[in-house]
């Protein structure tokens, strides 16, 4: 911990100013005081609390200095671009955590080892927005980083958009593709809209709480109820019961991610990340052709593109960029020259 009286005074008014900017204060490693009314299968502390957004922007320049300074000695978790967020222990986190590494050990190792393909995109997605690293973990308890996941309300993707949503942010979803179920594009989708979320709320729970039950159910929640932390309104009762489950799941996935080993998780196969190169096909072309082409199994070049729904590419006159394994874009470009000559 560094020690503050290395700061002027007037600095030291900005550092405990700039902190106040964090999404969420760092609660104690054990929480031993909750309070009395208990909610889905734990006790929520009333020591973890999110600040309310600050009235008047900070200096930009300084901020950043500042920021740097706190980050080096690894006390900034929580503000915006901090690498991890503040990690809370109480009954609901204990919960899942015990879930997650016992009767639902053999399905979290799954989506441990199937992490492995999409994580290092992702964290580049992320830390290009300057999002919390943890965030990604979001990805695990919505979909277990299954590209093709479906939720019974037609949420999709390793994200679980729902159409309306991954429309306003970009993804299309037509009778050709859902880019829902493209693990890049989705990434994109998800870091802005968590961007969004957190820009409205000021708190990276309240966000991830907007995330699962949509930002107005959370917006209608804060304005019921003076204590505005996602525990308060979890606690009376004024957030879905999923969305409730939600956030504790997160937390416990997170916690368990980061160190799986603590938690039993002990030899797990991570899969490699994807690697791949993109090339122009013409509009229409046949992936089971071009699968033969490349002497791939047709389920290797379906697995890097999740979006399109059928073994074609949208039809012409747009050409498509097609993902193929990298290394093969020669070849590949070789055998459509000779096609393109033969017509």
């Amino acid at each position: 911990m560094p020690e503050w009286r290395i700061f002027p005074s007037p600095r030291l008014l900005v550092v405990v100013f700039v902190l106040s900017l964090c999404a969420c204060a760092t609660p104690p490693p054990v929480v031993t005081k909750p309070v009395a009314k208990e909610i889905t299968g734990g006790l929520i502390p009333a020591e973890y609390l999110c600040p309310s957004p600050a009235l008047e922007a900070v200096d930009p320049k300084l901020a950043r200095e500042i920021k740097d300074f706190l980050a080096e000695g690894g006390i900034l978790a929580g503000y915006p671009g901090a690498a991890n967020l503040p990690m809370v222990l109480n009954g609901p986190v204990e919960s899942y955590l015990r879930a997650f590494s016992r009767n639902q050990k053999s399905a979290f190792k799954t989506y441990l080892s199937r992490s492995g393909r999409y994580l290092p995109m992702m964290r580049r997605i992320f830390r290009e927005r300057d999002l919390p690293q943890d965030l990604v973990y979001l990805a695990l308890v919505e979909s277990g980083f299954n590209p093709f996941a479906r939720s019974p309300a037609e949420a999709v993707g390793i994200w679980q958009f729902i159409e309306g949503t991954a429309r306003r942010y970009g993804l299309k979803v037509n009778d050709w593709v859902d880019e829902r179920r493209d693990p890049e594009k989705a990434t994109r989708a998800a870091a802005r809209y968590l961007q969004d979320l957190f820009t409205q709320f000021g708190c990276w729970y309240l966000a991830a709480a907007g995330y699962n039950a949509g930002e107005h159910r959370v917006e209608r929640a804060l304005g019921k109820n003076d204590d505005t932390t996602f525990w308060a309104l979890a606690q009376n009762g004024l957030l879905p019961r999923e969305t409730c489950h939600y956030v504790p799941q997160f937390i416990a996935a997170a916690l368990i991610a980061r160190n799986p080993q603590k938690y039993g998780f002990d030899g797990v196969a991570y899969q490699g990340p994807l690697v791949y190169e993109v090339v122009k096909v013409p509009g229409g072309t046949n992936l089971r052709r071009v699968a033969q082409v490349l002497d791939l199994d047709y389920q290797d070049l379906k697995e890097l593109n999740p979006e399109l729904k059928s073994d074609q590419a949208p039809p012409a006159p747009q050409d498509y960029l097609l993902k193929i394994p990298r290394g093969k874009k020669k070849r590949l470009a070789q055998r459509l020259a000779r096609f393109k000559g033969d017509s």
